[in-house]
């Protein structure tokens, strides 16, 4: 396995103030104040669970621990992460045999010594995991939360408030149509609006549905 030397500087993580919708409200509520040594959270992708990982370890290092963000399908997970007091490790699924008995370790020292806190995610609930059984097992320490997704009415609402901060005159039938016909998740769609934006910025153009039609017909041929 390569190894990587994890740092425990301050990145640029999003913060729970961020976080879209009010359907997770305890859970924000039950991270913020660390409620739970072993905390497991799961839900569609997109639901937002990269934020809530992210903002717990911004929090953890903003009060001076060692903390430290593990996307297990981007980097690999090594035992520099034991130098951590805070570590929160997304798409957990996504571990290898080597790194599964890594975090077993990890989940034994911290449940030993009272000390540390761990923060899991997954697409899956732990039951539907194929891991290491007597990792499994650690799992049922943790508090298990559903990461529920924005509803249709928040992800609107939240595009609206994007497009009025950055002062862009847009058609509010858009954002309805944009749910219908693209990618329901939001990075997709805030990526669609910037580029809808930057488009009709480049035809001289307000946007208008009409003008939406044109550029999703570009992306499809693209």
């Amino acid at each position: 396995m390569n190894q990587l030397i994890l740092d425990f500087d301050t990145h640029d993580y999003p913060s729970f103030d961020k976080f879209l919708g009010t359907s997770n409200a305890e859970l924000v509520y039950v991270l913020q104040r660390q409620y739970s040594q072993f905390l497991y959270v799961w839900g569609e992708e997109g639901s937002g669970k990269s934020h809530l990982l992210q903002a717990w370890v911004a929090q953890a290092l903003d009060a001076g621990k060692a903390a430290v963000y593990v996307d297990a399908a981007a980097m690999p997970f090594t035992e520099a992460a034991f130098d951590a007091e805070y570590i929160a490790i997304d798409q957990v699924e996504r571990l290898d045999h080597e790194e599964q008995a890594l975090l077993f370790a990890i989940f034994n020292r911290f449940r030993n010594s009272g000390k540390g806190c761990l923060l899991l995610s997954s697409e899956f609930t732990p039951q539907q995991l194929i891991i290491r059984e007597d990792l499994r097992t650690r799992m049922a320490y943790c508090l298990v939360y559903e990461v529920k997704p924005l509803t249709d009415q928040e992800k609107i609402d939240a595009l609206v408030s994007m497009a009025a901060a950055k002062q862009v005159g847009i058609d509010a039938e858009i954002f309805e149509y944009l749910l219908k016909h693209w990618r329901r998740d939001m990075d997709s769609l805030v990526k669609m609006l910037d580029t809808l934006d930057d488009y009709a910025v480049m035809i001289g153009k307000r946007m208008t549905l009409p003008l939406l039609r044109q550029l999703l017909k570009q992306q499809e041929t693209a």
